[in-house]
């Protein structure tokens, strides 16, 4: 489950994070102060759920999901008890009122996924595992869950939502492997990238969760266009 965080007070972005942190499955996107971050972030990429405050500068909780054609998920964080009844009129998953526990946030996102889970098709979803050969062995690799593949002399750093693996393979001989799967996209001689998961991005670098990774001279158009595609530069 793909999750962004929109509040304009660090400390609550600091609390959910850390109990997004705490739940197998969940994946979190990215942090935003405010609706205007929000929403170049939602029109980037695929978001699930989205925990949203209500009072914010610029544009409220409540004025930005109503300026959303198809807003994902939503369950509002906030201090506030009068725009409970109103919230739910928006379809919002559940009203946390702050400070939220553990165990009301656990409740929340139970809510989420039930839902998420009714809207799956019915058809089979498609096989996002591939193999990958290391030291005479295949390497079982989850697309879903590989934020980027970095080059370490003659391993592959692979890092994903479950943390890092190492694999004996070369570069081209990966990116072959990735070559029908449209997420994936080369960047610079020592890195692929999954741009499902980048969360900033301009003309010479890109920002995958704390990693910075800079754009390669030999990759810069290919790249930049597919950014311009998905609305990230």
């Amino acid at each position: 489950m793909r999750i962004l965080i929109t509040d304009d007070e660090p400390i609550a972005q600091d609390i959910l994070e850390t109990y997004i942190r705490k739940i197998p499955d969940l994946v979190l996107v990215g942090k935003c102060r405010n609706a205007p971050e929000a929403f170049r972030i939602i029109n980037s990429q695929p978001i699930d759920v989205l925990l949203l405050d209500i009072n914010m500068p610029e544009v409220t909780g409540m004025d930005f999901i109503k300026s959303l054609k198809k807003p994902p998920l939503v369950i509002f964080t906030t201090a506030y008890t009068e725009y409970a009844i109103e919230s739910y009129e928006l379809n919002a998953v559940d009203y946390l009122l702050k400070p939220i526990s553990f165990e009301r946030f656990l409740k929340a996102i139970q809510k989420a996924n039930d839902i998420l889970q009714h809207q799956q098709p019915a058809s089979k979803a498609p096989d996002n595992t591939v193999f990958v050969k290391a030291d005479g062995k295949l390497v079982r690799i989850d697309l879903q869950q590989l934020l980027y593949a970095e080059a370490l002399r003659d391993y592959i750093q692979l890092h994903t939502t479950d943390g890092k693996k190492l694999i004996h393979c070369t570069m081209k001989s990966l990116e072959e492997t990735l070559a029908p799967y449209t997420q994936f996209i080369r960047v610079q001689k020592s890195y692929i990238v999954n741009i499902q998961y980048i969360t900033e991005a301009n003309n010479h670098t890109l920002r995958i969760r704390d990693h910075s990774i800079s754009i390669g001279n030999t990759y810069k158009e290919q790249v930049l266009a597919v950014l311009n595609k998905y609305r990230l530069v």
